[in-house]
């Protein structure tokens, strides 16, 4: 019973961060509370790319609980997310770092409880 739990609990950190990720990309892109222009088709792509797929990746490895997949998604996710993170503070884009966080501790709970 003790390991139902833990992986449910490796899961839903995953969860949330891809989850929250996915939010906070969707507040940026179309509700951005810092600003009134509208945001271009190269933001929406580069956001895409660079936030919103790895956040998908990142659902399917809790999903899952594939620990390779979840590295890639922390990796895959850190340079945007940590440029989203500290480009201006405090701004609610400082969640960012909290998500990097999540991607971080879901690959390295995954990795101490033996799964691929």
């Amino acid at each position: 019973m003790g390991g139902c739990n833990k992986q449910t609990m490796i899961s839903f950190s995953g969860l949330i961060a891809s989850i929250g990720c996915i939010l906070l990309c969707c507040v940026f892109l179309f509700w951005n509370p810092y600003s009134t222009i509208p945001i271009g088709n190269d933001t929406l792509l580069i956001i895409s790319i660079t936030l919103v797929l790895p956040a998908l990746l990142g659902i399917v490895s809790s999903l899952r609980n594939n620990r390779l997949l979840m590295y890639m998604v922390f990796v895959w996710s850190l340079p945007f997310g940590l440029y989203m993170c500290i480009a201006s503070i405090p701004s609610v884009w400082n969640l960012y770092g909290v998500v990097l966080i999540l991607y971080l501790i879901a690959a390295i709970r995954m990795n101490r409880s033996g799964y691929r």
